[in-house]
Parts: structure tokens; C-alpha cells; sequence
């Protein structure tokens, strides 16, 4: 085929060189020989005079064609990109994304809810952290996660594990700055097809900035309140035709709205692109990402009424029936020792990731992932609500206070291979098919060692502080071994999804995905007094093998509306997000299990205005939940909710992001029952899952104000928004209320000339009142109060 193509590319241009050839002879010969004049005039009347000479015009040669300046071929060719993440993206709305079936599909064909967060809403709202961004996403709580973490819940499934980056697991526990990040996409519902275990109400996926070519130099400098110093740039170029460099920077030293509490962080992400054919493209990326910080749990719960008969019911446990609240005390008020509380996280990651697409159109790609994740903490914070007697060495009302520390290293290897081709069968059905496997390695270890006060030898593990000035610079070692876990954990996995176009009206995904995992688990503490749980080197492995399917159908009535339905499966290893519920004596050795059946639409009210809803009812099997820091029940769950949202633009000028979300997420069966000696009244059948707000709406918009003022478009623009959340419980056993609350924040944003702008970002303007998240009963955070930051941003 090659050899043909070459002979009539030479027969071509054999003929272009003969008519050229032919057309320089003919100019030639006219040069040499007068032709006569041909008249095509109409017929002139003689006349008896000899008509008087013609004047001679002036003869302007005609300008000579000359061929346009070749311009070099783009780095990467016009449609296409080198990473997985949102295609078509215009402003706050992304057309499409290859991270939900890991193939280039529009939005409104993929049978599930996802939200995409752009480039730009990001930088409007001035989301620098991963917690700040997602408060705008609907079926999204935001958690507490001990001050020392990224925590979610997602459909009302909490997470500290469900994190991606460019659709690899990012699991270990720290917090993640959005400077290297492109956008960040939530995909609801389970979607162990495309990432494995877990993922039972959703995954987050961040999409990183690559070196694609563009010539790119920025700088960004922001300020404000609580002293913050922040500053990240992004430089990048193509090198030459062949390869490409980006470098993303970040350094940032802020403090808080909290008492004694001081962050620092920075990061650096070098990224190349080697181009050795059109259509292979080989991403070499490596980040070191530090982050340090005063480590707070917030504050503890009270409830006030201490009505003898309230009490006696709250000990049978209907705790439940006379709910406290969090306790009433400045929202900086500081819980603990703070010379002691920090968290610090060391992050190494190296990508190696090639794409290529072979001419009969069959595209691969294999990506591998080196992380290596050092992460220590160390907190005392309170441990009770706040007690009227019963304070020991404290003058009532006052607090208990609790410690320890642990160490939390990770490493991560993985590699994923994916064929992805197209075959159109006829032309009314196409297939989209994909092929994938992956393989992995993860080696964790979790250290704890609990606190002793005031004696390093014979300390107690709490002691009482008065509840009016609860921070205490009273010594404290971290010095009582807790445990010493390892893990180690063997993975495979391989994959097939089929998505098939039937005419323009229906589309069909169907896929599997089966896993096998391989889980060794040893104890290595030393316990002089050794019990059940706590044998120094005795191990456990626990196998586990799963499939995973996955089927949606999509219908289109017409090209700007789609209904779809969808199932799907997952499931979680017994060990839980982080390898720690995995102990010598479990007997439960049942991984967890996650079933959706999801139905919605999408529909495009404009080519750039998305209108989405979704309704859904999510069952989690065997879930073991935490009722105090030793003790675990095992749940079954259900969540049934829904979901709207609008993004993208109502008018040239006008930008929006609207999201609704509505659920209720219970226990539908517990292994605890009321037995003698816990309470009658004891049980988690019924209770609604912690961090899970019935309702909750978000809105942001905003405006480019600069035509009603006579000024270039782009020169002024105000942004305005709100966050709402229904009031919540903080733990299981719904004893304690975290009230709703809403908050409004604003923008303006000025285009001071083409290379520079910058943007006043103020959060909660009234300066409301709230608590925003919480981790258990008693460790509330509370909301931070008016806040404004500035953000210049320069390119050069």
C-alpha cells in the first residue's frame, strides 16, 4: 500500500513538473512573436479622418503570488490532547472527557453524573486546596479528616482513599493543592470498571497540566487575610519539533483563622513530552510536593441538659432522642497542646506514560506510576463533650484531652495498559471498544504510639483541662506503643467495555472488570502482655477476587437531549481505604460491596449551557464503622438521592455553576444488637450516616460587567456565590447535631492589561457563624469568618 501511494505521490509531481515546463515555453514564445489584435468591440463607423493616437497608460506589472510562510506544525495537532481528563472546554463547561470509560465521549452519552470543575472555575473561585474546590459540587460533603487529610463523603459513602491522578490511585492521606492541576472531576456512583476497588459513592480525578507545546509564562502572586504568601508559576515551550517542557511551581507560608496554627507547603512539577511520530507521544513526569502544618481537630460538643431522667435515657442509648450540639466557644479557640500538633507530608511521584495510535487506528496506552509518600502526624485534641463533674484535676465545666501519633509511609507501583479502537460495523452501528489490564504494588506501615501527660513513665493517656481556656502547654510524650502495622498488597486486574452507537438515538456501554487482590498483613508490635489482637509477628493474607460490571443505556431523542439508565458493582477489601480495619482477630473477612442503579439526563440548552439530574439508590454491604477509636459494628447502608445541576454559559458575558443535591443515607442492618450491659436502646439500625446533609445547593456566576460600562469585554467582572448545607450528625450513633448553615462570597475582577489581571476574592461576606465539617462527635471544625484575598496574575 505504501509502495502504490509512492508511486502517484512520483506521478504527481512528474505532471506538475511538465505543466510547469509547458507554461514557460509558452511565455517565452509570446515574448518573441506579435499576435495580431484581435478587436471584440462592436462595429465602428469610418470616418474620413485618421483617428488620433491613443494615450498610453502606464503598464503596472501584476504582483507575483508568492507561496505563504509555512508555519510549523502544532506540537500536538489541532483536536486531540496528550492527557486523559475534560475535551471541549469553554469556560466553566466541558463538552467531553476520557476519564469516565477512559475513551474521548461527549458528556451527554456517558451514563452517569459526573461533575467537571475547569481550569477556570477553579481560578475564579480562587480554589487553591481540593477541599475548597469540591464545596461547589453537589453529593459532596467535604469531612474534617483529623486536620491531617483529604476526606469525603460521596452519595453518603465516606473516603480518605477514592483520589486519582490522571486516572491513577492517589490513596495515601494528606492534603492536595490544586497548582499543577488542569481540573478536577467527580464521577458519582460506583465505577470499579475504569479504577478498581472502592470508589462506592464516586471518585475524584485530578487531571494534571502537561507539556503539550503551547509557549506558556505565568506567574501568580496572592495575599490577604491571616497572612497568607502564596506564589506558583507555569512556564513551558516546545523545545523543538519533537519534544516539549512544562514546569509547574508552588510556594505558599499561610496561617488562620485558628490560634497558633501555621502552613507551609510547596511543590514542584517538571513535565516533558518526546514526540519521536505523529501519533506517539511519550510524557516523562515527575512532582515533589512538601506540606507542613499546625495539625487541629476544632472543637468539642456539649449538650446542656442535664435533667437526670435525659441522662438515664441518653445511657440506654437514645442518646439520639436528646442530640447535643457543638460546644459554645470562639471559633478559634484552640483544643489541646499545640507546641506538640503538626502534620508533615514528604509526596515523590514519577510518571512514564506512552500513547501511541498505530495507522489501522487501534490506539495504546501504557502508563506507569512510581509514588512514594512520607507522612507523620502527631495531635492531642478532645476526647469527650464537655463534662460538668466528674473533672479530676480540672475545675468544671471542663474537657478531656487525648493524644497520639503515627506514622503512615506508602508506596505505590502501577502500571495500566489500555487498547481502545473503533470499529464501525455498519453505518448505523459503531463500537467503541476497550481492553485494559493493570497490575500493582502498595507497601504501607501505620505506627501509633498514644500519649502520656505530665510523667513520660507513668502518665495517664488524658487529662482534664477547664472548658473556658481548653489550650494547655502542660508536657506531653508520645511514647505508649499503640500498634505496628504492615501491608502489603499484591494487585491484577484486566478489563473490557464495549460502547456501542446504535443509529444516533441509542447508545449502549456494557463492561467487566475482574480483580484479584492479594493482602498480607503482619502485626509487628511488642507487647509484653500480649492479647488476641496484638501477637508480635503473627501475619494474615486475605485473597480476595472480584468482577465488577457495568451497563448503561443511553437514548436520544434528539441531539441535544439524552435519558440514561445505568448499573453498576464494586467492592472494597476487607482492610478498608487505608489497610488499617484488617486485625489478627477479624473474623469478617468479606470484602465490602457497593450496587447503583442510577437513571438521568442531560440536556444541552446551548452549545455551551449543560442542564444534568440524576436520581439514584446506592447499597454498601459489610461496612465496618467506628464507634469509638477500638471498637468497630458492621453495616449495611442505602442512599437514595438526587442530583441537578447547570454549568457553562447563559450569555456571552454571563457564567454559571449551579449544583443541587438531595439524599438520605441510613443503616439498613447492623451486626451489634441491644444486649445487657450496652443499653437496650443500643442499636444502628435506622441511624442516618454521619457527615451527610439532606440537602445541600451551591451557585456561582459570574459576570463580565465591562459592555455596560463602555469598557473592552474582559476588562471588569463580578463574581458572586453561595454555599448551603442542611444541618448534619458529626458520628453514627446521631447524638450529635452539626447545625445547617449558608454562606455567600463574592469577586471582582479587573484586566489590568493583556498580560496581567487580578482578581479580590472575599469569602463569607456576612461574616456567618457556622461549623463546616466534623470527624466525630467531638471534633467539630468551625467555619472561618470574612476573609478576602488578592491574586495578580502576569504573563510574559
Amino acid at each position: 500500500m505504501k509502495q502504490a501511494t509512492h508511486t502517484r505521490d512520483a506521478h504527481r509531481l512528474a505532471g506538475l513538473c511538465a505543466l510547469s515546463a509547458a507554461l514557460t515555453l509558452s511565455h517565452s514564445a509570446s515574448a518573441q512573436q506579435s499576435l495580431p489584435t484581435i478587436d471584440v468591440g462592436g462595429a465602428r463607423r469610418a470616418t474620413a479622418h485618421a483617428p488620433a493616437p491613443r494615450t498610453q497608460r502606464p503598464v503596472t506589472a501584476a504582483p507575483i503570488a508568492t507561496a505563504p510562510a509555512r508555519q510549523p506544525a502544532p506540537f500536538v495537532p489541532q483536536g486531540e490532547q496528550i492527557w486523559r481528563g475534560p475535551t471541549n472546554v469553554v469556560g466553566y463547561v466541558a463538552g467531553g472527557t476520557s476519564t469516565a470509560t477512559k475513551t474521548d465521549t461527549p458528556i451527554r452519552d456517558i451514563p452517569q453524573a459526573i461533575t467537571i470543575l475547569t481550569k477556570q472555575q477553579l481560578e475564579d473561585r480562587n480554589s487553591l486546596t481540593l477541599g475548597q474546590a469540591l464545596s461547589y459540587v453537589p453529593g459532596v460533603t467535604v469531612a474534617q479528616g483529623e486536620g491531617q487529610r483529604d476526606q469525603l463523603t460521596i452519595r453518603g459513602q465516606p473516603t480518605t482513599a477514592d483520589f486519582y491522578t490522571d486516572g491513577v490511585r492517589d490513596d495515601a492521606e494528606y492534603y492536595r493543592d490544586l497548582y499543577n492541576i488542569q481540573a478536577v472531576e467527580v464521577l458519582k456512583g460506583p465505577s470499579a470498571l475504569i479504577f478498581g476497588r472502592g470508589g462506592g459513592g464516586g471518585v475524584v480525578n485530578r487531571v494534571t497540566k502537561k507539556a503539550d507545546g503551547e509557549t506558556l509564562r505565568a506567574l501568580q502572586v496572592s495575599t490577604g487575610s491571616f497572612g497568607r504568601k502564596r506564589v506558583t508559576f507555569d512556564v513551558g515551550q516546545a523545545i523543538n519539533d519533537q519534544l516539549a517542557a512544562r514546569v509547574n511551581g508552588l510556594f505558599e507560608q499561610s496561617y488562620s483563622y485558628r490560634d497558633y496554627f501555621n502552613m507551609k507547603r510547596w511543590g514542584i512539577n517538571p513535565t516533558f513530552t518526546w514526540k519521536p511520530f505523529e501519533k506517539t507521544f511519550v510524557t516523562l513526569s515527575y512532582e515533589h510536593y512538601f506540606d507542613y502544618r499546625t495539625m487541629d481537630r476544632g472543637v468539642p460538643s456539649v449538650n446542656w441538659n442535664a435533667n437526670p431522667t435525659i441522662v438515664a435515657a441518653q445511657n440506654l442509648g437514645a442518646a439520639y432522642l436528646f442530640p447535643g450540639y457543638p460546644a459554645s466557644t470562639d471559633r478559634s479557640t484552640f483544643f489541646g497542646n499545640p507546641t506538640v500538633n503538626y502534620a508533615k507530608t514528604d509526596v515523590d511521584r514519577a510518571v512514564l506514560m506512552v500513547d501511541h495510535t498505530t495507522d489501522s487506528g487501534l490506539n495504546i496506552k501504557n502508563q506507569t506510576v512510581f509514588a512514594h509518600y512520607a507522612k507523620f502526624y502527631q495531635n492531642s485534641f478532645a476526647n469527650n463533650a464537655v463534662a460538668f463533674s466528674g473533672c479530676a484535676g480540672a475545675l468544671p465545666p471542663c474537657v478531656q484531652l487525648s493524644g497520639y501519633n503515627n506514622e503512615t509511609p506508602r508506596q505505590n507501583i502501577f502500571n495500566q495498559t489500555d487498547l481502545t479502537y473503533t470499529l464501525q460495523m455498519t453505518p448505523q452501528i459503531k463500537h467503541t471498544l476497550l481492553a485494559g489490564m493493570e497490575f500493582g504494588n502498595q507497601k504501607s506501615d501505620t505506627n501509633r504510639n498514644n500519649a502520656r501527660w505530665l510523667n513520660p513513665f507513668t502518665g495517664s493517656a488524658n487529662i482534664n483541662t477547664f472548658f473556658g481556656y481548653p489550650t494547655t502547654f502542660l508536657p506531653v510524650v508520645f511514647n505508649n506503643p499503640s500498634f505496628r502495622r504492615h501491608t502489603d498488597l499484591d494487585l491484577a486486574a484486566g478489563y473490557v467495555q464495549d460502547q456501542i452507537s446504535v443509529t444516533k438515538y441509542v447508545d449502549i456501554l456494557a463492561g467487566v472488570r475482574f480483580d484479584s487482590y492479594s493482602l498480607k498483613f503482619v502485626n509487628n508490635l511488642i507487647n509484653p502482655a500480649p492479647t488476641s489482637d496484638n501477637y508480635w509477628g503473627q501475619s494474615l493474607t486475605n485473597n480476595v477476587a472480584r468482577w465488577s460490571p457495568r451497563f448503561g443505556l443511553v437514548f436520544k431523542p434528539f441531539e441535544q437531549l439524552s435519558l440514561y439508565g445505568s448499573y453498576s458493582r464494586s467492592f472494597l477489601p476487607a482492610a478498608g481505604d487505608q489497610f488499617n480495619t484488617l486485625t489478627i482477630s477479624q473474623a469478617n473477612m468479606q470484602p465490602q460491596g457497593f450496587e447503583n442503579a442510577e437513571a438521568g439526563f442531560k440536556a444541552e440548552i446551548t452549545p455551551t449551557l449543560l442542564f444534568t439530574g440524576a436520581i439514584y439508590n446506592l447499597n454498601r454491604t459489610n461496612q465496618p464503622v467506628s464507634i469509638n477509636a477500638f471498637y468497630n459494628v458492621l453495616t449495611d447502608t442505602r442512599t437514595v438521592g438526587g442530583e441537578l445541576g447547570l454549568v457553562g454559559q447563559v450569555t456571552q458575558e454571563w457564567q454559571v455553576s449551579l449544583g443541587y443535591g438531595n439524599q438520605h443515607a441510613y443503616v439498613t442492618s447492623s451486626d451489634r444488637v441491644p444486649l445487657a450491659g450496652i443499653g437496650p436502646l443500643f442499636t444502628e439500625k435506622g441511624k442516618v450516616v454521619p457527615s451527610v446533609p439532606q440537602n445541600t445547593f451551591s451557585f456561582w456566576n459570574k459576570y463580565d460587567v465591562s459592555s455596560l460600562l463602555g469598557l473592552a469585554p474582559g476588562v471588569l467582572g463580578l463574581g458572586s456565590g453561595v454555599i448551603y448545607n442542611d444541618k448534619f450528625y458529626a458520628a453514627l450513633d446521631n447524638a450529635v447535631v452539626i447545625p445547617g448553615y449558608a454562606r455567600w462570597d463574592g469577586a471582582v475582577y479587573v484586566k489590568v492589561s493583556e498580560n496581567v489581571s487580578a482578581q479580590v476574592n472575599v469569602e463569607n461576606i456576612l461574616n456567618a457563624s457556622y461549623y463546616a465539617s466534623a470527624h466525630n462527635n467531638n471534633n467539630i471544625m468551625p467555619g472561618a469568618p470574612r476573609s478576602a484575598f488578592v491574586t495578580v496574575n502576569a504573563k510574559f
